[in-house]
């Protein structure tokens, strides 16, 4: 036989005689294993080789200490928003940014200035105003309401007129009604403007679409000498009402129910006196600002605040709303601009109340406007007593 054969035949014959262990086999307590210190996990046990006389054998096992699994955190809600505390200041010039004044000049030359520029600007160019004066009227009168009415006309923001704005200049009561008539008012409105005529009132207001001035009271009471300024404020006085009736119809009246009148009576003033002198016939400063101090001093007006002045009686012993209102708009144009000031009147045509018109405008709450008011009041020039 082939020596390679024998031999190849001898290997396999001790091979087949050796006993088979599995180096795969599974452990088990007590099984066999090859080396000592080895370790197999089984069934959630690990086992070690470990030796038992002269024999290799896998111990009893010991369990597998399982992960303690790390929680999820559970998210923490978003708690809802809330309401922002509201800062505490500690005064209320604090609280809206206003500078305390100390002086009325300040005040007066800010107003002035923020009036300067606001009617500088032409906001509106397609107002038309008719003016019919009566003969024998004052021609300087007639200027003074030309120019006045004007200004007042292209620099204000104001919902377009619906026809010519009429101005009349009447002496007797007979013209007054047939020229309201020629110009398209119907008679019972012709007559009641003109049962108006000779009863004391220099000049009035037809909502937005006509100013009426009295050339018979006027003279009878030398006005023009008399009180000169008076005259030369009513025309933007009187047209300033028109702009107000545009933006709010007709909403004020005497009692104060919807505008307390200080808001009413007091802008035009403080329009008309400014309109003056922006036109060069009066200085604000030192001549038109004192009539409206001067009303506001009077002994009716001077102990009341001006939260009070809400309606014109029109008696001798009633809160004078032209003076003190004028004062107060001077002080809030001052403070936030003819811009702000003239918002007020737009919220109170979008059927607001006037608290809400004003502080929607100017962002201050109408209660602390009439608290830093009396606050600075003497500074102001009309002290409360």
């Amino acid at each position: 036989m082939n020596k390679r054969l024998i031999t190849f035949l001898l290997i396999l014959s001790l091979f087949l005689s050796l006993p088979l262990i599995s180096i795969n086999a599974a452990a088990k307590a007590g099984g066999t294993c090859s080396k000592a210190g080895i370790t197999s996990v089984v069934s959630g046990k690990t086992y070690t080789c470990i030796k038992s006389g002269k024999k290799l054998v896998w111990n009893k096992g010991v369990a597998v200490a399982k992960p303690t699994p790390t929680p999820t955190p559970t998210p923490t809600p978003t708690p809802a928003a809330t309401p922002t505390t509201a800062a505490n200041y500690a005064t209320l010039w604090e609280k809206y940014s206003w500078v305390k004044p100390t002086s009325s000049s300040s005040v007066a030359s800010a107003a002035t200035d923020k009036f300067k520029g606001y009617v500088a600007v032409t906001r509106t160019n397609d107002t038309v105003i008719k003016i019919a004066a009566q003969d024998g009227a004052d021609q300087t009168l007639v200027g003074w309401v030309k120019d006045g009415a004007n200004l007042v006309a292209k620099a204000f923001d104001y919902p377009k007129f619906s026809q010519p704005f009429l101005v009349v200049i009447g002496i007797d009561r007979a013209w007054v009604e047939k020229t309201y008539i020629e110009n398209g008012f119907n008679v019972d409105e012709a007559k009641d403007i003109a049962a108006n005529f000779g009863k004391g009132s220099p000049a009035g207001a037809v909502d937005n679409r006509s100013n009426t001035y009295d050339m018979g009271v006027i003279t009878k009471n030398k006005m023009l000498v008399n009180d000169k300024l008076g005259m030369m404020q009513m025309a933007g006085h009187e047209f300033f009402h028109a702009v107000q009736f545009s933006w709010t119809g007709p909403i004020a009246d005497a009692s104060g129910s919807k505008v307390p009148n200080w808001f009413w009576e007091g802008p035009p003033t403080f329009v008309g006196l400014q309109t003056a002198s922006y036109l060069g016939w009066a200085s604000y400063i030192t001549e038109g600002r004192q009539m409206a101090v001067n009303r506001s001093n009077a002994d009716s007006t001077k102990s009341h605040l001006l939260s009070e002045a809400i309606e014109n009686t029109g008696s001798s012993d009633a809160i004078d709303p032209y003076g003190i209102g004028a004062i107060a708009t001077e002080f809030l144009v001052a403070n936030v601009g003819m811009e702000k000031f003239m918002d007020i009147h737009a919220n109170l045509g979008k059927q607001k109340s006037f608290a809400d018109s004003f502080e929607t405008a100017t962002g201050v709450e109408l209660t602390d406007f009439y608290t830093m008011f009396e606050e600075v009041r003497s500074d102001l020039g009309i002290p409360r007593s």
